[in-house]
């Protein structure tokens, strides 16, 4: 069987290309090196004029455990730190900048910096058996990756901060009641309803959706950029902290 890489990419009929997650044995947890192979597969797509829909999803049960704590050591800086970061960030403003609308196909899994890169797409929709979890806050890091101008947008000021304050855990269910989620399927339908899905929307004007998701993003962005920008500080200070390495020390051996 060949070897896939981190993200690989597969083209399906009616315009579909289906973009993976492939660290299945890490429960997909996210690296930079990912992240620049994701904005790499979605330029590339975006230029192509045969592909008119893109699917994200993760390889194996999960969509995605958040960032792999295996990168970085002692030995790096906050500026080091903060480098590794803009290359999630330059993932989730490829995501919102592409003509070509990007759904995420969530089932299992969806923690920390990968809810935010589900919240950074078009449309989603996700396996009964999706679990959202956004714990950043619990182990002493602010969130990141844009969900602090992503989430509000989506369920409001007040019950953002609830989840994002609590690393509150949702489903799919509670997911779609509160306009993160778009539909709700069994995870044995997941593939076949995620392709009809995308099969719907590739089957509408290119064009029209192409200028429908750059007015709206565009108005939207603008907040999320500065949020960014300013994430890309602020978390890596939280990491240098006395309470960080404390809380990160109980949270490893949970």
């Amino acid at each position: 069987m060949e070897e896939k890489d981190v993200v690989y990419l597969e083209r399906k009929d009616n315009g579909i290309a289906v973009i993976y997650l492939n660290q299945p044995r890490k429960k997909n947890a996210i690296s930079a090196v990912m992240m620049d192979k994701l904005s790499g597969f979605l330029t590339e797509l975006d230029r192509d004029k045969d592909v008119r829909v893109i699917l994200l999803r993760g390889a194996g049960e999960n969509f995605s455990t958040g960032g792999d704590l295996s990168q970085g050591g002692p030995d790096m800086t906050i500026e080091d730190s903060r480098n590794l970061l803009k290359r999630y960030v330059a993932a989730v403003r490829t995501i919102r900048q592409i003509g070509r609308p990007v759904i995420a196909v969530t089932d299992g899994y969806v923690v920390g910096g990968a809810v935010s890169l589900v919240l950074a797409c078009d449309l989603v929709i996700a396996s009964e058996k999706t679990v959202f979890i956004p714990n950043f806050c619990a182990i002493g890091i602010i969130p990141e990756m844009g969900i602090m101008a992503m989430l509000p947008q989506l369920v409001g000021p007040q019950r953002a901060k609830d989840i994002l304050f609590f690393g509150r855990r949702f489903g799919a269910k509670e997911g779609c009641d509160m306009g993160i989620v778009n539909q709700v399927v069994s995870r044995e339908e997941l593939e076949e309803k995620a392709l009809e899905y995308a099969a719907g929307l590739s089957a509408i004007s290119a064009n029209s959706v192409s200028i429908v998701k750059g007015i709206m993003n565009g108005a939207a962005d603008p907040m999320l950029n500065a949020v960014m920008e300013a994430e890309s500080t602020a978390s890596p200070f939280c990491t240098r902290t006395r309470e960080y390495k404390e809380m990160a020390a109980r949270f490893s051996k949970k």
